[in-house]
């Protein structure tokens, strides 16, 4: 956009605040209402869209490895096979409370990257769900580590 003199003026581009929500078409880079720093809707929507990939990455490889790990479990050792399950009741809900917290993980990674794609900004609740579950998964390995 130019002035009838010639002189360039800045472009408007649509930014929030992760802070506050504020979101406006802006040439500011700082938050009128909260002073943090202003992101560009399209960086947002850009990480969002990562978050659904990296998200369904997670949940396609999760499945499958939990696929494989029952079938160790349930089926009869092939003749040749070196792969067995020696474990017990124990370490089978161990496995299966991992695998789904991170499972979950990644669900809840999907549905934040689905709504930054929708909105344009971050959802604060599913942002402090995953930092919540990804506590639990450090405490958890943190208690099995110093139990050992």
């Amino acid at each position: 956009m130019t002035t009838p003199a010639g002189i360039a003026q800045p472009r408007l581009i649509k930014r929030t605040c992760p802070k506050c929500g504020y979101i406006r078409e802006t040439t500011d880079t700082k938050c009128p209402d909260c002073g943090k720093t202003l992101v560009s809707v399209t960086r947002i929507r850009v990480l969002g869209v990562f978050l659904v990939v990296l998200g369904t990455f997670l949940l396609v490889f999760m499945s499958a490895l939990s696929y494989w790990i029952y079938s160790l479990i349930n089926e009869p050792t092939k003749p040749g096979s070196t792969a067995r399950f020696t474990g017990g009741p124990q370490e089978i809900r161990f496995i299966i409370f991992v695998f789904a917290l991170v499972m979950l993980i990644a669900l809840v990674s999907v549905l934040g990257g689905v709504w930054q794609i929708i909105f344009g900004k971050r959802n604060k609740l599913l942002v402090i769900v995953i930092i919540v579950l990804g506590a639990v998964f450090v405490v958890t390995g943190l208690v099995i580590s110093l139990a050992k």
